[in-house]
């Protein structure tokens, strides 16, 4: 940590070569860095240190962030599924810089680890995800907030987790991350105005999943009524041909936006640029803005 401490006293330093320095000792270090700059700001007693660590840490978390998400989106242009777990503590990191990785880890994965215990290759693609939401919804009680209920408590990852209570997208994303810990093809069924969770083997969508509602299975046929009546409910108009199952980080990004709508009603307008710049580093596509001759609307 000795050295650790001594780029902690150069971050104020007036010459810029000295803070760039710092900044690359941070985007070389990585990950292993924030940990230590963590463990560092934790044990820290004086309030001043204690400040410049917090500014630290908040400022280092953010770039750890964005870099990894822009090479998250590089590597899914590439061919290669999002990893919903990596991307849920890098979207929990710009609300709560201070998270470590083994708490988000250790919060996470009961749940994951049990439902990899009762899933099976053997088992049809109902029975396993029958199995999923008996032990996401049953055993460890997770359960929709109330609709009108847009507060940060049911919308941030973390919060979700401690609760048992979350919003669409966030507890969506938590479905997510849970079924594809236990190798579960469960996706999202995408569109502009939001998506809808689908089961697909060999290219084929055989159901979709209400995971709002306990995880209730439909049949295929009903997937483009679903489709038609969210989209309807933001003014939308969209076939079921337009909708497209997506196993890159477009979930993210709808819940980036969705996290940027709460944080615009409380005036928080510096989480909105935080979450501006993770979206423009996924590539800055939106799914729940609706633009119509390049105005918003």
């Amino acid at each position: 940590m000795e050295r650790l401490n001594y780029i902690v006293d150069l971050y104020r330093d007036a010459d810029p070569a000295v803070i760039a320095a710092v900044d690359r000792y941070f985007d070389d270090n990585g990950q292993e860095a924030i940990s230590n700059l963590n463990t560092l700001y934790r044990s820290e007693l004086v309030p001043e240190r204690r400040q410049l660590l917090e500014d630290m840490l908040s400022h280092y978390a953010k770039r750890l962030v964005i870099r990894s998400l822009r090479q998250m989106a590089e590597q899914c242009a590439a061919g290669a599924e999002c990893c919903f777990m990596e991307a849920g503590y890098l979207l929990s990191l710009l609300s709560d810089p201070t998270l470590r990785k083994e708490d988000y880890v250790e919060q996470i994965m009961p749940c994951a680890v049990a439902v990899m215990a009762e899933v099976t290759d053997q088992k049809t693609g109902v029975e396993n995800v029958n199995l999923l939401n008996h032990v996401f919804y049953k055993q460890f009680g997770f359960t929709a907030a109330n609709p009108f209920d847009m507060s940060l408590d049911n919308s941030l990852l973390m919060k979700v987790v401690e609760n048992r209570q979350g919003s669409p997208f966030a507890l969506s994303l938590l479905y997510f991350m849970i079924a594809q810990c236990a190798s579960l093809p469960v996706y999202p069924l995408c569109f502009t105005g939001g998506f809808v969770p689908v089961y697909v083997e060999n290219d084929k969508i055989l159901f979709n999943i209400n995971v709002f509602h306990a995880g209730e299975i439909f049949l295929e046929n009903n997937i483009g009524k679903m489709v038609k009546s969210q989209a309807a409910a933001l003014g939308v108009n969209v076939d079921i041909g337009e909708a497209v199952v997506k196993k890159d980080h477009s979930i993210l990004i709808m819940y980036l936006e969705y996290l940027q709508m709460l944080y615009s009603s409380a005036g928080d307008t510096a989480a909105q640029m935080d979450l501006d710049d993770a979206i423009e580093a996924l590539g800055g596509k939106r799914f729940l803005t609706i633009e119509e001759d390049d105005e918003q609307w």
